[in-house]
């Protein structure tokens, strides 16, 4: 059975040679430096939006947040004054919801095997590192959720932190140093900040790489996008993409010129296909269903000891409240076994004894409930 056929009919011979191409030099050794430069079509498939698709891109979705234009969601200004629409927005983007993609894992494997140079994305989903790919191979050049600081004093904001104070449902997160409260923003590049250092730092080495595959992305954003041109001028280039973007346009139907190769289509699609060449199938379909598994289970850990303080209360009250019921409910039972039929009053002062304290609980809670703190909303 030939390669088109374990394809399938819809994947016809002529798309191929671009990514057979790309699985030739990795397994002839020619290519050991794959450099990686990835954008948001390489996450899409986990459920996480790009920004700039009409009808579907996060841009167009902000609507009912109400913002003055789309990218005042990750402009630093606005989000210094009217932080709620990054963080409404932040709880369904902040890791430990969407798995990692197939290419995601297939990036992994590139590492495992010792071929992988570096993978530069435009991504701040931290999906790279969650599939294997180790942090230090990693250049996120916009930032990324993994880490958070306060804008007041600087200071360094844990996960453990923002998931405490209620990313998940939407919560402004602020500072818990010494009473600091200031706006804790996750070290994500907004509008009006620059580039992390590495990002300019490590450029010099793509001048060693010896093939560069470009995964999902415009190729619209500067400077990320000249990175395309930074390698050597003979290091083949490999665009996988839905489009033919920058230097590719002049490319046409999965073709080949000169150094560059276009493969117009799915990234997930791709990547099967190129470890299907390599002959690393099975440990990609490995590597997806034990890496979903466990990372599900870190996930549900950490999001089950670190709910909001005051959702975590009144989940113990309630519990707490059931108990004594329960208890009520028993003991009133077994009175009524053994009880008289003048033997009503003890039952009855018990019951009233254990609304009483049921009374005392709840006004207790509705009591620590009141001294949370909450910050006014901002006037823009």
């Amino acid at each position: 059975m030939g390669l088109p056929d374990l394809l399938g009919k819809d994947k016809s011979a002529d798309k191929l040679p671009p990514l057979l191409h790309a699985a030739e030099l990795i397994k002839s050794g020619k290519a050991k430096k794959v450099t990686v430069l990835a954008g948001a079509g390489i996450s899409t498939s986990a459920g996480i939006p790009d920004f700039r698709s009409p009808g579907t891109g996060l841009y167009d979705n902000l609507q009912a947040l109400d913002l003055p234009y789309p990218e005042a969601v990750f402009d630093v200004s606005y989000f210094e004054v009217r932080p709620e629409p990054f963080w409404t927005l932040a709880k369904d983007l902040y890791p430990g919801k969407y798995f990692p993609t197939p290419t995601h894992y297939f990036l992994a494997l590139l590492q495992k095997y010792g071929v992988l140079q570096r993978v530069w994305t435009q991504n701040i989903d931290t999906l790279e590192t969650a599939a294997g790919v180790p942090e230090k191979l990693v250049l996120e050049a916009h930032g990324s959720f993994r880490t958070a600081h306060c804008l007041r004093c600087s200071r360094p904001s844990s996960a453990e932190h923002v998931v405490s104070s209620g990313v998940r449902h939407g919560h402004v997160v602020r500072c818990s140093h010494n009473s600091c409260n200031g706006l804790v923003k996750p070290d994500i590049v907004f509008f009006g900040e620059g580039l992390p250092d590495d990002f300019f730092r490590l450029q010099r080495e793509l001048r060693d790489c010896d093939l560069l595959i470009v995964l999902g992305t415009s190729l619209q954003v500067m400077p990320f996008a000249g990175l395309v041109n930074a390698v050597g001028s003979n290091v083949p280039r490999v665009l996988i993409n839905r489009e033919a973007v920058g230097p590719f346009e002049r490319l046409k139907h999965n073709k080949s010129k000169g150094r560059d190769h276009l493969y117009k289509g799915d990234t997930d699609e791709a990547a099967r296909i190129i470890a299907r060449e390599l002959g690393w199938e099975d440990e990609l379909d490995k590597a997806i269903e034990e890496g979903h598994k466990e990372l599900q289970k870190v996930w549900k850990e950490r999001e089950g000891l670190l709910e909001p303080k005051g959702k975590k209360a009144a989940k113990g009250g309630d519990k707490k409240e059931e108990t004594k019921k329960a208890e009520t409910k028993k003991e009133a039972g077994q009175k009524g076994d053994t009880a008289k039929a003048g033997d009503v009053e003890p039952a009855a002062k018990d019951s009233k004894a254990a609304k009483a304290d049921a009374d005392a609980d709840v006004d207790a809670l509705a009591d620590a409930v009141s001294k949370v703190e909450v910050s006014p909303k901002p006037k823009v």
